[in-house]
């Protein structure tokens, strides 16, 4: 497992995505200070600039090792192992903001999914915020058959020839776990869980389109939320095409 926690830490920096940020700053006056609930912390991307926000911050992580790295980085800083599935330790309307990110949502299966949206519904007060990105269905990458590793060229022959080989290894490596997870897909008309081109084809992630994602809240008791996002932070009102989708919901 400390593979994988480098492998995030890797590639994480502390802040917010931009459509994170946008939604953020639409509510920051009324979420200031406010008690916030972090699900999926993951290596830690998102504990610092919510902390700025409030100081009466929670962050969870379902994986031990996480939340282990997190506390490292933030001694001073609620953190603790929690499955969002299920969070019974804290009381029903304990959090005035409670932040799902980076497609944390997707890496769970229909029922996991439905049991997170019933536990956040639960634990928001009156009147509050839900922020969470989810994989959109509309994405013309979700489906495809194989996505190829990045390849540079140059003149030199000796870089030239290291990066070929490892062009070929990942390309192998891709193709192999392809074949290996993609018997797990699930596609219904609703929602597709398939093997997604993350960390080379090592994912089964969750995609549902807007109109099915909206249908989805609807049917656990949000309101409308009051804004949905793609990745450069605009807000949308019809589907977009981009990877992940942003929502923002009042309860």
């Amino acid at each position: 497992m400390s593979l994988v926690v480098n492998e995030y830490s890797d590639i994480v920096n502390e802040s917010l995505s931009t459509p994170e940020q946008v939604a953020i700053d639409r509510i920051f006056d009324a979420v200031k200070g406010k008690r916030i609930l972090d699900i999926g912390i993951g290596a830690g991307r998102t504990i610092g600039p919510l902390n700025e926000v409030s100081k009466n911050y929670i962050g969870v992580d379902y994986v031990q090792e996480m939340v282990d790295h997190c506390r490292q980085k933030h001694p001073d800083v609620h953190l603790e192992k929690a499955d969002g599935r299920s969070m019974p330790q804290f009381a029903d309307k304990s959090f005035d903001l409670i932040v799902f990110a980076c497609n944390g949502i997707s890496m769970v299966d229909q029922e996991g999914r439905l049991a997170i949206l019933r536990e956040v519904k639960r634990l928001l007060a009156d009147g509050g915020y839900f922020l969470f990105s989810t994989c959109n269905r509309n994405d013309p990458q979700y489906n495809a058959l194989l996505t190829l590793p990045e390849f540079q060229w140059t003149a030199n022959p000796a870089k030239l020839l290291v990066r070929a080989a490892r062009f070929l290894g990942e390309t192998i490596y891709r193709a192999w776990n392809r074949a290996r997870y993609k018997r797990h897909e699930i596609i219904t008309p609703e929602y597709a869980i398939v093997n997604d081109r993350a960390h080379h084809y090592r994912t089964m992630l969750y995609f549902i389109s807007l109109a099915e994602q909206r249908k989805q809240l609807a049917e656990i008791g949000f309101k409308p939320e009051l804004a949905v996002y793609d990745l450069s932070g605009a807000e949308i009102k019809t589907d977009s095409t981009d990877g992940t989708l942003t929502f923002l919901i009042q309860n």
